[in-house]
């Protein structure tokens, strides 16, 4: 128990913070944007198919509104023959009082009706009392008629009501039939579209190269500096051509250094 009390203070102390400051709306306003953060991932075929899920849930309501519609209706079919069943009662039992006042307007002392003889005084005293009767029984089926009136005026205003919900189950299907096509036609257009590459991407790759590149050279350049080597790079030197000896000059030199005349003879000094 004294392990819960502070768990139970701290709630309560953040129900207040929430309460006193604008974390709450900060804490909302998190959840509503996290929230439709995720329905965004969500792939569109599997949005299709929960509203599908949903649309066919609606035959559960429809048929909850319907027993009770099939109920309203069965009693107001009822009600409808009692109220006729008393109508005809009323109609024989308002000609048996019209055949008595008619009977009993002339002050007779007696009356006969169905091989029996009454004392007028009798008949005077049914009569009084079958009219009291007559009266409850027409006030009841007054009753029974502004019954039937709000039981068919609620009837239709149900049947009104499943009627809406049954047009917006077919329009729901429709729609989604429609927005399944559509899905249908985008992802085969996707087969056909060029992958559009990430930009950031791309650009992190092309510096990438870039700087790799830079540091080959580099390092290519001090070995050169270094080495004086040329690295990566073969270039074939072509050696000069010899010029063709002067062989005048030759001659000329070779007997000058070797005290030869230039008439052949050797000097013998």
């Amino acid at each position: 128990m004294k392990k819960c009390i502070p768990l139970v203070l701290g709630l309560v102390a953040l129900v207040f913070v929430c309460r006193a400051t604008t974390l709450g709306s900060y804490l909302g306003t998190v959840w509503v944007q996290t929230k439709k953060e995720v329905q965004e991932q969500v792939p569109t075929r599997l949005e299709i198919e929960r509203v599908r899920y949903e649309i066919n849930n609606l035959d559960s309501d429809l048929s909850n509104m319907i027993r009770p519609i099939a109920e309203h209706m069965a009693s107001i079919t009822k009600l409808k023959k009692d109220i006729q069943a008393t109508q005809v009662e009323l109609e024989k039992e308002r000609a048996n009082m019209l055949k008595m006042t008619e009977d009993l307007a002339s002050n007779p002392k007696t009356l006969e009706y169905g091989g029996k003889t009454y004392k007028a005084e009798f008949i005077r005293g049914k009569l009084q009392r079958d009219l009291e009767s007559f009266k409850r029984i027409e006030a009841r089926q007054e009753s029974q008629r502004k019954l039937l009136e709000a039981k068919e005026s609620s009837l239709l205003s149900a049947q009104e009501q499943l009627a809406k919900v049954q047009a917006k189950k077919r329009d729901y299907e429709i729609r989604l039939a429609q927005l399944e096509a559509d899905e249908e036609q985008l992802q085969t257009a996707l087969i056909g579209t060029p992958f559009k590459m990430d930009d950031s991407r791309a650009s992190h790759i092309e510096s990438s190269l870039a700087n790799i590149e830079k540091r080959q050279n580099t390092q290519r350049a001090e070995i050169e500096i270094r080495s004086g080597a040329f690295v990566g790079e073969n270039i074939p030197i072509t050696q000069q051509k010899q010029a063709a000896p002067d062989l005048t000059a030759i001659r000329q030199y070779l007997e000058s250094s070797s005290g030869l005349a230039v008439t052949g003879k050797v000097d013998k000094n």
